[in-house]
């Protein structure tokens, strides 16, 4: 899946002693955060040149965070960022040279574009500009190795007049630059990896708990959340604590790609006037986030797409059914982004799609269960469980040609229900 970074102002937190592509003038000591999100005000780096002949010069580093595993960084490489010269006899295009550390070292693990010069000049009024996708030589990154992005510039004019080109990096508006927008000042500029494989942050999907021992160690919980020994689940109490249930990381988690599911077994009952259960996916507390949540008020599912703690267009709503809605999903794929409902978990209903905000393909989002009820309400708490898996226990039965697996299930004096069996490992059941 492609990993997007943003060129920010914040320290990098390792930076290399060594420039490594090939420039006339190395220079230049600026140096920043290759961010999972945007951040920090926007900013700007100009150097000149004088030489009458083709000249690089470099305008600065951007180091990314830390590779949280192994694998193989291949694909292509595309980027926006705003850029300008001086004038346009200059003759100033895009250098980009790419390669990963090994670890907080100065030794190269690996070189990922070497030296790329562009074609396009860079305009006299600040824009982004940049590549749709342009291949990469893979390396193989190991857990800890950093990426480092060298952006500058090759001046082609063959003048001693002297002329400054100019890159544009910070800012953490809600759109990312594109090719010709001049809001340099606002929109971030990018790097994206079309097939980092989630080296540098985790997907939503590898959120996995079903609460069989407790609550396993990807969450942090507050506010009376707990968890229930007898069911097996994680209880969730509406109160006016906001108590919850946080799956966060280190290095954040990502939904570009992957999923995020779980059984919503209980609903919680009670309350007076405002009141709901939820599941919520976001960068942070600043009320930007999609939703999914139960109305305690209304007996609703209310599907949400918030910015500045408002949906941003007209919230998809439905009568609550606890066997329709017993299972809920974020989903994102290929720029779409899905809020959806299944009774098994099997087969899935889309409730509503949007296409996917910036800030839903940050690496740093992180997922919560969340309740609310106004002061002295008395609820019975929610309970969730099988967070990203299915508790589907199968036997296998002989369809004429092999064994085939299918699902086991019980009659509950209504319906046909899957459960589960556990079997005696000589010491305990499993």
């Amino acid at each position: 899946m492609a990993t997007r970074f943003w060129l920010t102002p914040s320290t990098a937190p390792y930076t290399p002693a060594t420039r490594r592509g090939t420039w006339t003038d190395s220079s230049s000591t600026t140096a920043g955060l290759l961010a999972r999100q945007p951040a920090g005000a926007s900013t700007s780096v100009g150097m000149a040149e004088t030489s009458a002949t083709t000249t690089n010069v470099l305008l600065g580093r951007w180091i990314s965070p830390a590779a949280r595993k192994a694998g193989t960084l291949s694909g292509t490489v595309a980027w926006i960022t705003g850029r300008s010269q001086s004038d346009s006899n200059a003759a100033m295009v895009v250098r980009a040279h790419m390669f990963v550390t090994a670890g907080d070292t100065d030794t190269v693990r690996g070189t990922l574009l070497s030296n790329y010069t562009g074609s396009t000049p860079f305009p006299t009024t600040a824009a982004g500009g940049g590549t749709a996708g342009t291949a990469i030589t893979s390396v193989n990154v190991q857990a800890g190795d950093r990426i480092v992005v060298e952006f500058g510039y090759q001046a082609q004019n063959t003048s001693a007049t002297s002329e400054t080109g100019i890159l544009y990096y910070g800012g953490a508006g809600v759109t990312d630059l594109v090719t010709g927008n001049t809001a340099v000042a606002s929109n971030p500029g990018w790097v994206e990896f079309s097939g980092a494989d989630a080296l540098f942050s985790a997907p939503t999907a590898d959120i996995v708990d079903k609460f069989t021992s407790g609550i396993g160690s990807r969450f942090v919980y507050w506010g009376g959340t707990s968890w229930d020994q007898a069911a097996n689940r994680a209880t969730i109490p509406a109160n006016d604590q906001y108590p919850g249930l946080m799956a966060t990381a280190d290095t954040g988690y990502e939904i570009t790609g992957s999923a995020h599911f779980a059984e919503l077994v209980v609903m919680p009952t009670g309350g007076t006037n405002t009141g709901f259960s939820a599941l919520v996916l976001g960068p942070t507390d600043n009320g930007t986030f999609v939703r999914i949540r139960y109305s305690l008020d209304t007996a609703s599912l209310i599907f949400e797409n918030c910015v500045g703690a408002a949906d941003v267009s007209t919230p998809t709503i439905l009568t609550y059914d606890s066997t329709a809605h017993r299972w809920v999903r974020f989903r994102e794929a290929s720029g779409t982004f899905f809020w959806e409902t299944s009774p098994d978990a099997k087969s899935w209903t889309t409730r509503r799609s949007a296409a996917t905000p910036q800030w839903l393909k940050f690496g740093n989002l992180r997922t919560n269960f969340e309740g609310y009820a106004d002061t002295g309400s008395n609820t019975t708490p929610a309970e969730v469980d099988n967070v990203n898996t299915i508790p589907t226990t199968v036997v296998r039965v002989w369809n004429g040609t092999a064994w085939a697996p299918k699902t086991l299930k019980v009659w509950n004096g209504t319906t046909w229900t899957a459960k589960t069996v556990k079997a005696w490992s000589e010491t305990a059941w499993f």
